[in-house]
């Protein structure tokens, strides 16, 4: 049998093939340390991806603090209190201003305010945090102004008139009026305009506006001798390059004439420079314990209001009630930490006059088993004052207004004394930790 010609050199090459084998695997034998290299740089870089993912994932956030704190006074009459309050003081007659923080604002409307991207606070984002920036933006610039009227006949502030110009070489922002028309920035024309068509936009429209209708600095206020009038003034945010602003509260009329026309008039400037604090918050942040809340329970009953007076209908009601929840419920959480109160609720009814004054209040029924967080309620509701009425239509003398089964009927003699009886329903709940 003739032998194959090709066998030996199989043979051959797969004796090579089995002695690179047995050398590979001497190699691999004689270096164990290559393969605990390979697993330290798996493992690092598996470390490295991870911390990238995280970032991606949870990207970094930031507690961003915009603030105007005093600046220099032009004026010897203007002088700067305790947390920023920059006051103007003539003989008679007292103007604070007040730079209103996103942090003050969200604490006003708490309720308005922690609902990410769908909080209803009109003056602020609430709490969601953009997720390009990693903080929540700054929507409006805010102040606070409180006019205080000691001794003069009548005073007024045009808070359209109002100024705010910055150290950019001639930016000059203009004061945000409430309806569309009122002025070129306007609050009904900014939030239509985002608005969507579900039926959810709309009540988050009417919610939005009926704070701004009981919140900003009304239009045509006046200020009689002894009393006190508070509002906002709102305008666009400021750019970042923005280091210094100022105030200007243009043609505040002092004096009046015969037939109510301005008759002397003077302007003030506040300063202010702006300040930027931004810190990274930890992933972890521990929360501000809150021990008790009030909430409004239904909505409110009104009687008397006049048809078409947007000041005094439940949605106007409802939301000045809501600004007041957070000093309604420091009645409730002492004695309720005390063990002097329960959960539950707190039915307030008061009547309210044309000029905002509230001239009445009384509880009518408290499931809270405290006398103690009663008292203080009626006396908190009591001391409210509400934005004038826009107008009230004109009652004969005499008449009453039409009321349900259980609220007694309020007399209406005319659009200077009309008054309105609205009731309003807190209810107290325990929100500590488990």
């Amino acid at each position: 049998m003739r032998p194959d010609p090709i066998g030996p050199d199989r043979q051959g090459m797969n004796r090579m093939g089995k002695g690179n084998q047995h050398r590979r695997a001497r190699r691999r034998g004689h270096r164990p340390g290559r393969a605990a290299f390979g697993l330290a740089l798996a493992s690092s870089l598996l470390t490295v991806h991870c911390s990238f993912l995280r970032e991606a994932i949870y990207p970094e956030r930031y507690d961003r603090v915009v603030s105007l704190l005093p600046g220099e006074q032009a004026e010897q009459v203007i002088t700067v209190g305790e947390g920023g309050l920059v006051t103007y003081e003539m003989e008679g007659l007292r103007i604070a201003v007040e730079h209103m923080t996103d942090h003050e604002l969200n604490g006003m409307f708490p309720n308005e305010s922690n609902q990410g991207q769908y909080s209803i606070n009109p003056y602020t984002y609430g709490d969601y945090v953009d997720p390009a920036l990693g903080y929540v933006r700054t929507r409006f610039t805010v102040f606070r102004i409180t006019v205080t009227n000691q001794d003069l006949a009548k005073v007024a502030l045009q808070p359209l008139r109002s100024q705010l110009t910055t150290n950019r070489p001639g930016e000059v922002l203009g004061a945000y009026g409430v309806l569309a028309g009122s002025a070129s920035r306007n609050f009904e024309s900014y939030y239509r305009a985002l608005k969507g068509p579900s039926g959810n936009e709309d009540y988050r429209f009417n919610m939005r506006m009926g704070l701004v209708r009981t919140n900003n600095y009304a239009v045509d206020e006046e200020i009689f001798k002894g009393e006190q009038y508070s509002g906002f003034l709102v305008f666009d945010p400021l750019e970042d390059e923005v280091t210094d602003v100022r105030l200007h509260l243009e043609d505040f009329v002092l004096k009046f004439n015969a037939f109510g026309k301005p008759l002397e008039t003077t302007d003030v400037a506040f300063a202010f420079r702006r300040t930027v604090e931004q810190q990274v918050l930890e992933f972890e942040r521990a929360e501000e314990w809150e021990f008790s809340e009030a909430r409004l329970a239904a909505a409110s009953q009104v009687v008397g209001n006049a048809t078409g007076d947007i000041t005094r209908d439940v949605t106007a009601i409802d939301a000045f009630a809501r600004t007041r929840l957070e000093q309604v419920n420091d009645c409730f959480e002492g004695p309720f930490m005390e063990g002097k109160a329960s959960e539950g609720k707190v039915t307030a009814q008061f009547v309210v006059l044309a000029s905002g004054m509230v001239e009445s209040a009384q509880i009518l029924e408290a499931t809270v088993v405290s006398d103690e967080v009663s008292r203080c309620v009626e006396e908190r509701v009591r001391s409210w004052r509400l934005p004038p009425s826009t107008g009230v239509a004109p009652v004969a003398a005499g008449t009453e207004e039409p009321s349900d089964s259980d609220m007694a009927p309020v007399p209406v003699r005319g659009p200077t004394s009309a008054r309105v009886t609205a009731r309003v329903y807190f209810e107290f709940q325990d929100v500590r930790p488990e």
